[in-house]
């Protein structure tokens, strides 16, 4: 569970073991994809991570998302689940113990924040680490780095 200002994000255990999974350990590429939830509350609830595809674009320090896969895995998640499943940001590897995001990090995020129809008034930003994770909120205008706490 990550505590911000006004949310709380509780991630299920099946992204978080996407999240082990993908690791970017040894000389591995990075790697990334789509975060999807719903939202009850000030809890924001991650469900599920898409896993990065044959599509995507990747080398040690630098991923790409394909466009068009992650739309089919937001497309599909939304409709099977009538509505209630959405997207709520996105996900990557980063080579180093306790990641911060990169200045492309950071223009993804607000890109994505301006350019596409999203549901809630808020994307997630999650970086994955050796050590730790970054989490963070952008609301549009900051990005707020979240905190791990244990329940």
């Amino acid at each position: 569970m990550y505590l911000g200002e006004e949310k709380t994000v509780i991630f299920d255990e099946g992204v978080i073991n996407v999240f082990k999974f993908f690791r970017q350990t040894g000389k591995k590429s990075e790697m990334g994809g789509i975060l999807l939830g719903k939202i009850v509350g000030n809890k924001i609830y991650v469900l599920k991570a898409s896993i990065p595809t044959p599509f995507d674009k990747s080398s040690r320090f630098s991923f790409n998302r394909h466009k068009k896969s992650a739309q089919l895995f937001i497309d599909y998640e939304f409709l099977n689940s009538n509505g209630t499943i959405i997207y709520i940001g996105e996900w990557h590897t980063h080579p180093e113990s306790n990641p911060t995001p990169s200045g492309p990090d950071l223009r993804m995020n607000k890109n994505q924040f301006k350019e596409n129809i999203i549901n809630e008034d808020f994307l997630l930003m999650v970086i994955i680490g050796l050590k730790s994770n970054f989490v963070a909120h952008y609301d549009g205008t900051k990005i707020s780095e979240l905190k791990l706490k244990s329940d």
